[in-house]
């Protein structure tokens, strides 16, 4: 008796979204999903060569990972390393598609949304590869804002006109408004 039941067919799906314009990419040939097409070659960014495995990470680090990319000239290599492609957001989905009409079935589940951090060219002989280091935008909670203070001059940075900070000049210590300072 012949196998009469769906075939399951996954499809890893790549959004780039860059400052110029938006990088699709899937994991072979070509997929529709919805009015966006997805292909396995970009003009600049080439093919995928590999992907390293999301990572968690623990303590004051953010999760990320690479992927590294064959870009088809050492122009379009060059390209790749534009400064302003740092923080550009980076989303990953795995979803189904149906072989017979190269359409993506339902919604493809997101499965990373991150930001790209830095970007290595690489040569060695025959070969030339990009890697593109991302992680999550939670990094952005471990920024240490330097240069924040409890004055008017930084909370006219903050909100320019508000004058509450104004007068509080010569205290021996300040508190921050809300505090507890019942201790």
């Amino acid at each position: 008796m012949a196998f009469e039941g769906r075939v399951i067919c996954p499809v890893a799906l790549m959004e780039i979204t860059l400052p110029s314009r938006i990088v699709r990419l899937c994991d072979g040939g070509f997929i529709l999903w919805g009015s966006d097409k997805f292909e396995s070659v970009d003009e600049h960014f080439g093919a995928v060569h590999s992907a390293e495995a999301f990572e968690e990470k623990t303590g004051d680090e953010a999760p990320g990972g690479k992927v590294t990319f064959l870009p088809p000239s050492a122009t379009a290599a060059t390209l790749l390393s534009n400064p302003a492609f740092q923080g550009a957001r980076m989303r990953f989905w795995l979803g189904e598609y149906d072989r017979a009409s190269g359409q993506v079935v339902g919604t493809p589940s997101l499965t990373a949304d991150l930001a790209i951090d830095t970007v290595t060219l690489k040569r060695s002989k025959g070969m030339r590869s990009v890697d593109i280091e991302f992680e999550s935008a939670a990094k952005l909670l471990f920024l240490v804002m330097r240069g924040n203070a409890l004055n008017d001059r930084f909370h006219q940075q903050c909100y320019p006109g508000e004058l509450g900070m104004s007068n509080a000049t010569g205290m021996p210590r300040s508190s921050a408004w809300g505090a507890d300072n019942a201790g």
